[in-house]
């Protein structure tokens, strides 16, 4: 692989063109090899004007990224679940929250999000949603306009950050269903006005940018394969969140475009239906369904159903704000079980929990260090190489931007 992320993404004619109004406004109007992304763009700009290309800044400002989403997350449960719950649960809640934002802070899956530079706009994107919806959170406890309108201004500035942010509408709704507000109601359409603005506009502005040529090369996975995939995407993503083992930067697709489908792939509609019919029978549990729904809406863009220039099925990155709805259920439910336990099991539990969090913390340290520079991470992927080599030899998209 020649073409590494952080020399375009992070060290481009953006970056060293500095803070003056012509560069900035360049940074607004224009895409970055098919990507537009100019808030976080526009930050890399700001740590080079103060520092230079010195990589423990860049470094830096995405593990401050990182901290302040864990403080957000914890928010972000905590009053969500204070639209249902009683002031009985308060105890719970605050658990909860708590071990959501700890396992949220400490899972290796969240690595590459964090220490790869090029990949900072997932966790801005995701510190802008989270501050989005914590404001509408607010805006729905209190009625206030204020918590509104600055709802709306941090979605514009996730969406500045990545285009996967026009999924927060549909978040907003489904916190909408969270609090048992009347769908038939038309204010709470009409508040919806503004986001869907911004879609709207941003999207048609991000494809006028787009090389429709580019992509239209990748589309060579008929529409029946990319469902298989999709569904060997979710649980894969949920085998990781559980147990980490095995991860990697890149996780090629089992074949390219015209070859057989493996015949194994097959199982995973079967698996992804079991997940869905689970749910149903479960439906109500209100946090199980939301939950679900968040980690399903949040992921959905990066599972192949639309053609992507991408030769990874699934990515580590792509799973960085959903997995806090799956956190958050599989905590609920625990922390429940847990405190209706006697005190000996609760210690075998406690035990048990320490153990696993120990293991989810050496593993990201572990998987940091390939991270460190590019022979580390060459490392890995020629090794890749070698188990894959006529995958590779025969996708042109190796060469490619990979970073989104």
């Amino acid at each position: 692989m020649t073409n590494w992320d952080d020399a375009w993404m992070v060290l481009n004619n953006y970056t060293i063109g500095g803070l003056s109004l012509a560069n900035i406004g360049k940074i607004f109007s224009e895409s970055n090899m098919r990507q537009y992304s100019p808030v976080n763009q526009l930050i890399y700009t700001i740590i080079y004007s103060l520092v230079g290309a010195d990589p423990f800044s860049f470094h830096l400002a995405s593990i401050i990224w990182h901290a302040i989403n864990v403080c957000l997350v914890y928010a972000f449960v905590k009053s969500l679940l204070g639209l249902r719950e009683s002031s009985e649960n308060a105890k719970l809640i605050q658990i909860t929250a708590f071990l959501t934002a700890m396992l949220f802070a400490v899972h290796p899956v969240n690595t590459e999000a964090v220490a790869w530079i090029s990949a900072s706009k997932v966790p801005l994107y995701t510190l802008f949603g989270l501050s989005a919806l914590l404001c509408y959170l607010r805006y729905l406890k209190s009625g206030r306009k204020i918590p509104f309108t600055m709802s709306i201004m941090f979605f514009i500035l996730s969406f500045g950050c990545k285009e996967q942010a026009t999924i927060l509408p549909l978040a907003v709704l489904l916190i909408d269903w969270f609090a048992c507000r009347d769908f038939r109601d038309r204010k709470l359409w009409l508040e919806k006005i503004p986001f869907l603005a911004i879609v709207a506009l941003g999207g048609l502005f991000t494809l006028s940018l787009r090389n429709h040529d580019y992509i239209q090369i990748y589309a060579g996975y008929p529409l029946w394969q990319r469902i298989v995939f999709a569904c060997n995407a979710i649980t894969e993503y949920l085998t990781k969140l559980i147990v980490p083992v095995k991860l990697m930067y890149v996780y090629p697709f089992p074949m390219v475009p015209g070859e057989p489908l493996p015949s194994r792939f097959l199982i995973y509609p079967l698996i992804f239906a079991a997940i869905c019919y689970f749910i149903i029978c479960f439906r109500k549990h209100t946090v199980l369904v939301f939950s679900a729904l968040f980690f399903l809406m949040n992921v959905s863009l990066t599972l192949h159903l639309i053609s992507m220039s991408r030769i990874t099925i699934v990515a580590d990155r792509y799973i960085y704000l959903s997995s806090i709805g799956f956190f958050m259920t599989v905590v609920w439910f625990c922390v429940k079980f847990f405190l209706q336990q006697s005190k000996n099991i609760k210690k075998i539990l406690c035990v048990i929990f320490a153990a696993y969090s120990l293991y989810l913390s050496v593993y990201a340290v572990k998987r940091s260090e390939v991270w460190y520079d590019n022979k580390t991470l060459k490392k890995e992927v020629n090794e890749l190489l070698k188990q894959r080599e006529d995958f590779f030899r025969n996708n042109e998209v190796l060469d490619s931007p990979e970073s989104d």
